[in-house]
C-alpha cells in the first residue's frame, strides 16, 4: 500500500514540475513577446503585405490571361487576318501580351501568315525567340522555324532547328517528326552520313517489327547505299 502511494505521489509531483515548466515556458514567451513587440508587429506587416501582393499579382495574371485568350480567339476568327493590315494586328497583339501562352500562339500565326506570302526570313525572325525558351508551344515553334529556314534555302540552319525541337518535343512522335525532318535536311544536302546516324537513332528507340521501324529500315538502307557510293 506504501508502494503504491509513493508512486502516485510521485506522479503527481512529476505533472506538478510539467506544469510549472509550462508555465514557465508561456512567461518567457509572454515577455520576450513584449520586449519584442515592435519586431513582431513589423515582421507581421511584412508578412501581410507579402501576402496581399501574391493574391494581387495571381489575380492580375489570371485577368491577363483571360483577356488575351478572349482577343486571341477574335483575332484568329477575324477573315482579314492573313492580309497585310491582319498581319499588322497579331504583331501588336504579340507586344501588348507578351509573356502569354496566347502570344506565342499569335507568333505561329504570324509565322504562317509570312511563310504563306513568301516571306520566309520574316517568319524566322517571329519564331526564334520561341525556338529560345522552353515553353507549351516551343517545339512546335522550333519546327515551324526549321519550316521556315528551308523555305528560306538554309538547310544547316534548317537542321538545327530540327533538331532543337526534338530537344523540346514533350511527347515521342514529336521528337520522331522533328528528327525526321532533319535528317531529310541532311539528304537534300547530301550528307546521307548525317542522315543515317539519324535514322539509326531512331530506329534503335522503335518498336522492333513495326511499321515506323520497317519505314526507317528502308530509310536507312537507302541513305547507306547512297553514301557508299559517293
Amino acid at each position: 500500500m506504501a508502494s503504491s502511494t509513493a508512486a502516485r505521489s510521485r506522479q503527481l509531483q512529476n505533472s506538478l514540475n510539467s506544469d510549472d515548466a509550462a508555465a514557465l515556458r508561456a512567461a518567457e514567451l509572454a515577455a520576450w513577446a513584449r520586449r519584442n513587440a515592435k519586431v513582431i508587429l513589423t515582421v507581421a506587416g511584412i508578412v501581410a503585405v507579402l501576402a496581399i501582393g501574391y493574391v494581387y499579382y495571381r489575380m492580375d495574371r489570371a485577368r491577363r490571361h483571360e483577356a488575351a485568350a478572349t482577343q486571341f480567339l477574335a483575332l484568329s476568327q477575324n477573315p482579314t487576318v492573313a492580309t497585310a493590315a491582319g498581319a499588322g494586328q497579331v504583331e501588336q497583339f504579340i507586344k501588348r501580351h507578351d509573356g502569354t501562352t496566347e502570344a506565342d500562339q499569335a507568333r505561329l500565326l504570324l509565322a504562317e501568315i509570312r511563310m504563306n506570302a513568301g516571306q520566309p526570313g520574316e517568319a524566322v525572325k517571329v519564331l526564334q525567340p520561341m525556338s529560345q525558351k522552353s515553353g507549351a508551344l516551343s517545339a512546335q515553334g522550333a519546327m515551324m522555324l526549321g519550316s521556315a529556314q528551308a523555305q528560306a534555302g538554309n538547310r544547316a540552319a534548317a537542321i538545327t532547328a530540327y533538331n532543337r525541337a526534338a530537344e523540346l518535343a514533350a511527347l515521342p512522335y514529336q521528337r520522331v517528326e522533328a528528327l525526321g525532318q532533319a535528317a531529310l535536311m541532311h539528304e537534300q544536302s547530301g550528307d546521307f552520313k548525317g542522315a543515317a546516324a539519324i535514322y539509326t537513332r531512331l530506329l534503335a528507340d522503335a518498336e522492333e517489327g513495326s511499321p515506323q521501324a520497317t519505314v526507317l529500315q528502308m530509310r536507312l538502307a537507302e541513305v547507306q547505299a547512297r553514301a557508299g557510293g559517293r
